[in-house]
């Protein structure tokens, strides 16, 4: 049995994933720093190259791989200052109350609690338990795989709801994002679930899966004609309310790489008071895009895997 994903405390709001042969494989932080927390410098298990970009030029809001919902009750989540996004009445963040790793089957799992406030008043408008699992049991030879399990409780009636799509071109974001490296702008592919190929025929189309690859720096085994690859797959849970999901998507070649699950593109949520909300999600971190079959099985894998879960 290969060894499994362990965990690396590396400082008081920081850690990382650490491959079974003890290759660094994902960077964790939930400080205050920013207003999510999240993960980046995410890597495959084959080589040391970076799949994901943090805090970019373009939109310093965005941090790798981490999620977020755009508007709660009209209090910005997504951007962190009030000149982008919309803002409508003032601005929140998403705050990690507890924090705690514990041994799972062949990986860790964190266990955390976030508070979502609103910066002016304080006050909390939504209560989160989330649980991310780091598994190599990816139902992708040579993948590994970050599962999101997360419970929203309202804690009182509220609307979730992000910039409206088409109506804006760029609306409709709000879910688990992934910002891929640019460097990946070069073989880029994105696909989905349905045969979908290309950002135009994925973007704003419901998927079971989606999936953003392309060529990878600083892996350490390319040469110019066999350049290093990777890719991240979302892979969205059957249970999830309203399955599946609309999909975010982005080129590198019109602007940057950007893969999203955007459950608010098609229509706002509401959640009356003590009403509970549960959303899992399914990262893949591969070393290239796979066949669109293999991303099939994958995804019917993770949710044979977690059917007798709570």
């Amino acid at each position: 049995m290969s060894p499994p994903i362990t965990w690396e405390q590396t400082g008081s709001a920081r850690g990382r994933l650490v491959g079974p042969e003890g290759q660094p494989l994902a960077r964790w932080s939930w400080g205050p720093e920013a207003n999510h927390p999240y993960v980046d410098e995410l890597r495959p298990l084959a080589h040391r190259g970076v799949l994901t970009n943090h805090a970019p030029h373009d939109h310093r809001w965005h941090h790798g791989l981490w999620w977020s919902w755009k508007f709660v009750d009209d209090v910005l989540f997504w951007e962190d200052h009030l000149g982008y996004g919309g803002n409508r009445a003032g601005l929140g963040r998403s705050v990690v109350d507890q924090h705690e790793v514990v041994p799972a089957q062949d990986g860790v799992r964190v266990v955390e609690h976030l508070s979502w406030r609103e910066d002016a008043t304080g006050e909390v408008l939504l209560a989160e338990d989330r649980t991310l699992t780091a598994t190599l049991d990816s139902g992708v030879e040579g993948g590994w795989a970050l599962d999101w399990d997360q419970t929203w409780t309202a804690l009182r009636g509220l609307t979730l709801s992000a910039t409206p799509w088409p109506q804006t071109s760029w609306g409709g974001y709000a879910g688990l994002s992934y910002r891929a490296a640019r460097a990946m702008a070069a073989g880029e592919e994105v696909a989905a679930a349905g045969g979908r190929a290309g950002t135009a025929a994925v973007h704003g189309q419901r998927a079971a899966w989606s999936i953003y690859g392309g060529c990878v720096d600083g892996a350490g085994t390319d040469e110019p004609e066999r350049p290093a690859r990777g890719a991240v797959a979302l892979l969205d849970h059957p249970g999830n309310p309203g399955f599946p999901s609309p999909v975010y998507a982005a080129s590198a070649v019109d602007a940057f790489g950007f893969l999203a699950t955007a459950p608010l593109m098609h229509e706002e949520r509401v959640l009356e008071d003590g009403e509970l909300l549960r959303v899992r999600t399914r990262a893949l971190v591969l070393d290239g895009p796979v066949p669109d079959d293999q991303l099939s099985l994958a995804h019917d894998h993770y949710a044979a895997s977690t059917r007798s879960a709570r």
